[in-house]
Order: C-alpha cells, then structure tokens, then sequence
C-alpha cells in the first residue's frame, strides 16, 4: 500500500517526466520529419495528408525517447531531493535509499511492460497504417517516388530520369528519359522526350500510363540475331509527336503484401514474429540441406564418370591435338561453359545463403527489441536514480553529461551490433542484447556506490589510496634514513 510520502515521490518524479518526453518526442519527430519531408512536400499532396502520415512513420521513435526520459527523469528527480535536502531527510529519519526508489521502481517496470506492448502491438498496427496511405497515395500519385533530375529504378524493368515534375498531382513531366530494361538477347528501347504526362491508368490502377510529346523512340532489334547480324543494323528511331507508353507497376503495389516476409515483418505482432522466425529457420535448414545434397551427388556423379573412363578412351576422347579446329573449339567452349555454370551456380547459392540469414538476423532482432527495449528503461532508471542520489549539492550538472553519454554510447553499441549480426558477424539475438548486457554492470555499480552514498564524482576517492599506497614508501624511506644518522 502506498504511503504519503511514495505519492508524494511518484509526483515529484511525474513532473519532468512528462516535461522531458514532450521535449525529447517534439525534437525527435522534428528531426525525423526533416529527413522524411523531400519525399512528399511539392509532390501535390495535402498538408494533412503529409502530417497523418509521417506521424504514423515517426510514432516508432517512443522506443528511443522514453528510456532517455526515464534515465533524465530519474536524475532530475533524485538530483532534486538531494539538492533540497530531502533525501538527506529521508534517510535520517531510517528510510533506505532502495525503499525510497521502490516506488518509482514500480512505475518504471510498468512503463517497460507498457513499452513492450507499444512495439508489440501499437508499432505493427502504425506500420500498417503508414503502408497504406503511401500506397493509396502511390495509385494516385505516382511520382511521388519520383526525384527531380535523378535516374530512379522504382518500376522493375525501367530506367528513368524526370529533370522536372509540376501541376497540381505532379503528372506534369518534363526532359524525359526513358529505358526498358530486357533479358539478354531481346529487343530494348529507349524513349526521349521533351514533356509528358504520367497518370495511373483508368481502366487498371495496375498501370501508369505515360503520354509523351515531341520526342524520339530508338529501338535495338538484336532478338534472334547472331552478332554479325547485329553488328551490321543501323540504328532505328522513330520520331513522335505523341506516343503512349503504358509501364506495369503490379510490383511496387504488391511489394508490401504480407506474404512477403522481407517487407512484412515490421507489420507482425510478437506471436506472427515467433512464426515466421520458425518458418524461415525451417526454410533456412531445408534449403542448405537440399544444396549439400545436390552438391554431393554432382561431385560423386562425376567421380564415378572419371573411374569408369579408362586410360585408353581418356587419350582417345581428349587428345585435341588429332582433333581439328572446329572440333576443339567445340570442345574447349562446352567445357568453358560447364564451368561457368558451376560458378553461376555456386555464387547465386552463396548469395542465396547471406540473403536469407540477413533477413533471419533482421526479423529475429526485429523480435528481441521489443523485450531489450523495455529492459533497457529500468537499466537506465538504475542508474539515473542512483547518478541523482550521489549528486551533492550544484553538482547535478555533471550527472546529466554522464547520462547522456552513456545513452550514446548504449544506442552506438546497439546499431552497431544490429549492423554485425545483419552482416553474419554476430548473432542476432545477443545483437539484440548486447548494449543491455555491457550496461547492466554499470547500473549495479552505480546502484551499490548509491547505497554506499559514495562520491562517485569524487575525484579524491580514487586517487587518496593510491597516494596513500606511495606515502609507505616514503615513510620508510625516511626511518632509514634517521637510523643511519644516530
């Protein structure tokens, strides 16, 4: 049961509590939004519409701005009590620092049970939102994605560059490049033109249509050609007045459906997490087992091949020098192309490999932050309560730089970690936790100079043993020194 001075405890703390994270959330969607804005301002869309939408993108950084408050407000709060006297009050009257915090103790761990529930629940449900509208906003506005004198891939299978978009919906186009990509050895064609038009198709929003004024299509017709056919072509172009190109972005408005796992874990709860967490393990182990096993019966084929040949056939089939040229070209080229298959095959399975443990590390990571996270703010609340009950008087200043760095130094750790594991170098789960694991120690050290009202920003303490350790010496020195007098 909460006495009148725990009330009176919780309130003190709640004050800039409140303060801080108000501040903090206002410089962090600030910040935020400045690096979001060059996406959506000038692109015809409403200024609700912009803010509804990177609210629901920014809303994620709760996950960063309350540990920070939490570890300031804890510091302010015992950093406060001390610089009034209270706390010195308190424990004179018999009350320990640990009952003094355990109120707020409590609080904290209910604000990281909260924090978890955030990121489980709240976090998937504002991903969701922000995909929507930028894809509601994409069928509409195309361009949107589209950056002013830029060559962009967004549409798979095209090139192009806009060196101007205007109007209202920024359908307006003008000095327009235009490539289509195509598999090799089929026809290509590249589109010049001085202004257009670019609008989401009428009849199927699965298509932007592109109307082209005053410009040249080239066009490269190499499709069942041999090289010497190619090579004596001329070039074709054709000039246009208008010209009509209708691009397929089925892609871009499926890219972030939920069966694709590399776009849809930010939008799964911790219970979806868990499964595609098994699921891609499952895949992982089945994929690499079925690539050993297809190894292996490709070198044990082969081996048997070379036991059967016999010395005899072997010099009768591969001495090319009784061949002729044609035949030995043939030779040396289907054997050049054997191995450059193995080698395709060997580097699409290797990068087949890394790419499914990347996406392993994210989702798993993904997973473990939403309990790291809510660790974290009763790490932070250990130490900032116990950097604020060591404070002496005009001393709260120097706690605060200490809790800010340890903040960027913990959040550096923790990126840098996630950076690792992402890159195969270190486990994703430890990655997850490893800035909590190295903090850990430092609020329990903090936490016991507390409760030892320890100076731990007295430089005395450290240095008065050592210097001690030395006067020995000193001393002995002069005995001896006497005694060889007498």
């Amino acid at each position: 049961m909460l006495k009148k001075l725990d009330w009176y405890i919780i309130k003190t703390f709640l004050g800039p509590f409140f303060f801080i994270f108000s501040v903090l959330f206002f410089i962090f969607i600030v910040q935020f939004a400045w690096q979001q804005m060059e996406k959506f301002v000038g692109k015809g869309l409403e200024w609700y519409t912009i803010t509804e939408l990177l609210f629901w993108l920014g809303i994620n950084v709760i996950q960063l701005v309350l540990p920070l408050t939490i570890l300031l407000g804890s510091i302010m709060t015992m950093g406060g009590f001390g610089e009034r006297y209270e706390l010195a009050a308190m424990k004179a009257s018999g009350i320990s620092l640990t009952r003094i915090l355990a109120p707020l103790f409590t609080l904290v761990a209910l604000m990281s049970v909260g924090l978890y529930f955030f990121g489980d629940k709240v976090m998937p449900y504002s991903q969701q939102k922000a995909r929507t509208m930028y894809f509601n906003i994409l069928q509409t506005k195309p361009t949107v994605s589209m950056k002013e004198g830029v060559f962009i891939e967004t549409v798979p299978g095209f090139q192009m560059k806009i060196n101007k978009v205007s109007g209202e919906n920024s359908e307006k186009l003008e000095d327009v490049f235009v490539h289509q990509n195509a598999p090799f050895g089929e026809n290509t064609m590249t589109i010049i033109a001085k202004k257009g038009n670019l609008a989401p198709d009428k009849n199927d929003n699965h298509y932007l249509k592109m109307e082209l004024f005053d410009g040249i299509a080239y066009t490269d017709n190499i499709k069942n050609k041999n090289f010497d056919q190619r090579k004596r072509q001329e070039n074709q172009y054709t000039k246009f007045d208008t010209l009509n190109y209708y691009i397929d972005i089925t892609d871009i408005l499926n890219s972030g459906k939920d069966e694709d796992p590399g776009n849809s874990y930010k939008y799964l709860d911790g219970k979806g997490l868990r499964h595609l967490i098994d699921s891609l393990n499952t895949d992982y182990k089945k994929y690499y087992k079925d690539l050993k096993t297809n190894m292996f019966n490709q070198n044990y084929f082969y081996s048997i091949k070379v036991k059967d040949i016999d010395t005899v056939k072997t010099n009768m089939i591969f001495d090319l020098k009784e061949r002729n040229r044609q035949e030995q070209d043939q030779v040396l080229n289907q054997a050049v192309q054997m191995v450059n298959r193995d080698q395709e095959n060997m580097t699409f399975s290797e990068q087949e490999i890394v790419n499914r443990e990347k996406l392993y590390s994210k989702v798993n990571i993904h997973y473990q932050r939403n309990f790291s996270y809510a660790v974290t703010c009763i790490i932070f609340f250990l130490i900032g309560s116990s950097l604020g009950a060591i404070v002496k008087k005009g001393g709260i200043g120097m706690p605060v730089v200490i809790s800010i760095i340890i903040f960027v130094i913990y959040f550096i750790l923790n990126f840098s970690a996630e950076n690792m594991s992402k890159n195969g170098k270190l486990d994703p789960t430890f990655a997850a936790w490893a800035a909590n694991i190295i903090a850990l120690p430092f609020s329990i050290l903090f936490s016991y100079k507390a409760n030892q009202d320890s100076g731990l920003f007295d430089i005395s303490i450290y240095v008065d043993p050592i210097v001690k350790y030395f006067n020995k010496f000193k001393k002995t020195n002069k005995n001896e020194e006497h005694s060889r007098y007498q």
